[in-house]
């Protein structure tokens, strides 16, 4: 569904006007974003975005569909276009458009619970996190899961870089961000000063594999 066509069928089914303005509110973008993706597909977080700020259920039925159109045995997660989770300093977020799919079985996303509209596909970046992630591996996030719990890790936004890496909540507003690599220092979060700066934990990583060296 394009955004056009969301700003339509929220329009006709809140019975009242929907800006650009409006949206941009909904994804937490610009506006000026928002307008330069009116005729673009939306993403299934993008979607998600919009219909838990106005209260709706748009096109569930479509992304639904496109998990089965395919081999019966699979289900497509949409890839993040020209993003990478740094498992280092960093990678500044250039383009999140979507521009391809990734398929995976339904027993392993079965496996993985939780709705398959939430998944979605980055890449590593990056030797923080080995041995147990590597540069280049594919990375299983799912939207849905942003609450901390110790040990696990997540796909992290701080400072328009996104990482890949292990937290730590400290109660009540502490979060220790941590590196596999012990050549990498951990640091800290003050989740109470996010307003001062871009923190978002996007989700966490369920899931991780490589093509065998």
């Amino acid at each position: 569904m394009k955004l056009y066509e969301v700003i339509e069928e929220l329009t006709g089914i809140l019975k009242k006007k929907i800006s650009y303005t409006d949206i941009a509110k909904a994804m937490n973008v610009t506006r000026q974003y928002a307008n330069q993706i009116k005729d673009k597909e939306l993403t299934c977080e993008q979607l998600n975005r919009i219909n838990d700020f106005f209260g709706t259920n748009l096109a569930t039925a479509k992304y639904n569909a496109l998990n089965t159109k395919d081999d019966e045995d699979c289900i497509s997660i949409p890839v993040r276009g020209e993003v990478s989770a740094s498992m280092g300093y960093g990678v500044t977020v250039y383009n999140e458009s979507q521009t391809a799919t990734y398929s995976i079985s339904k027993q392993l996303a079965r496996d993985l619970g939780g709705n398959t509209c939430h998944l979605e596909m980055i890449f590593a970046q990056g030797d923080s996190m080995m041995p147990t992630i590597e540069g280049g591996d594919s990375l299983l996030v799912d939207h849905s899961k942003k609450e901390i719990y110790d040990g696990k890790i997540y796909c992290v936004r701080i400072e328009n870089q996104l990482y890949a890496k292990r937290l730590q909540k400290i109660p009540p507003n502490t979060v220790v961000v941590v590196s596999d690599n012990a050549k990498y220092r951990s640091f800290e979060i003050d989740l109470s000063k996010c307003s001062d700066y871009d923190f978002e934990v996007i989700g966490e990583i369920r899931w991780w594999g490589r093509v065998a060296k």
